[in-house]
């Protein structure tokens, strides 16, 4: 399957489904994009792979991903998942410049910090939050005046009470649960570490204690791709993130992030991000100099 790259300006820069549903071949595979997305199970469960961890999908979860995070959906065929999605640009998180110690990027901060991406609700706070999806479905589907500015307004409530709940759920969960309880966890761990070395398919499944054959099912079933692509994504979302944090050579940054060459390198890179190393780099710097202004 052909890799869809998202952006927030195809999302302008806020979009919303209410209560959608898809087949498990429909899902995205592994991927990741520029803007926010937060995802709220009505019912159905299934598998979320988000950066290296898999979570459970149940009725009642919130998964926050932030942009730039590899993430991939498995809905259980039998008991498909029905959920509702918001998607922002992180440009639209405002921060109100008045004297108490809160800011809307409170819950992306504390989520990528401690990298534990779901937040289970109770019948009460779900109660509280589909109220908030319904205003938003009900914004845009009546389209006064002003419906999408309302749709952001209920979006920042969404992330002030997501912040208020991660106090006590985030850090207690992120102690108390068992997050290797599957054994692909410490693959996709393995993997981060080694971007630079040979990862080939004997060695993962060797250090998983699988076949081969084995491996390569789950991993695809897991992921949605092969483990050759995932690892190529893997290292070009590393080379995406020093391109604009470093003023590394591009060759240099291609044998950082594990390519056997800088050629190897601009043609993956160009595949899954749609522009050449150098013009992504340009461009990110534009961008920022132009929001300094």
């Amino acid at each position: 399957m052909k890799t869809l790259k998202k952006n927030a300006d195809s999302l302008f820069p806020f979009s919303f489904v209410y209560k959608g549903s898809k087949e498990p071949q429909n899902e995205l595979p592994t991927h990741m994009h520029d803007f926010h997305e937060i995802i709220y199970v009505h019912k159905g469960t299934g598998t979320f792979f988000i950066n290296n961890t898999l979570y459970d999908m149940n009725q009642g979860d919130v998964f926050f991903v932030p942009n730039d995070t590899i993430h991939h959906a498995v809905p259980n065929q039998d008991d498909l998942v029905t959920s509702s999605v918001v998607f922002f640009s992180p440009a639209l998180i405002q921060t109100i410049p008045i004297d108490e110690n809160f800011s809307y990027t409170f819950i992306v901060e504390k989520i990528k910090k401690h990298k534990h991406y779901k937040i289970f609700l109770s019948e009460e706070e779900q109660e509280i939050f589909e109220q908030f999806l319904n205003d938003i479905e009900k914004e845009l589907r009546e389209k006064q005046m002003g419906s999408i500015h309302a749709a952001i307004l209920i979006t920042h409530q969404i992330l002030l009470y997501l912040s208020r709940l991660s106090i006590k759920q985030i850090d207690k969960t992120f102690r108390e649960e068992n997050l290797n309880r599957f054994w692909m966890n410490e693959i996709f761990a393995f993997i981060d570490r080694n971007l630079q070395g040979n990862i080939s398919l004997s060695l993962l499944a060797e250090k998983a204690h699988v076949s081969p054959a084995h491996f390569s099912r789950v991993f695809k079933e897991v992921t949605g791709i092969g483990i050759t692509v995932y690892v190529n994504k893997k290292r070009t979302y590393k080379a995406k993130e020093l391109l604009w944090k470093t003023d590394y050579p591009v060759s240099h940054i291609a044998e950082l992030s594990g390519f056997d060459s800088t050629p190897h390198f601009y043609r993956t890179f160009k595949k899954y991000i749609g522009t050449t190393p150098s013009s992504y780099r340009k461009n990110k710097k534009y961008m920022l100099k132009s929001t300094d202004e």
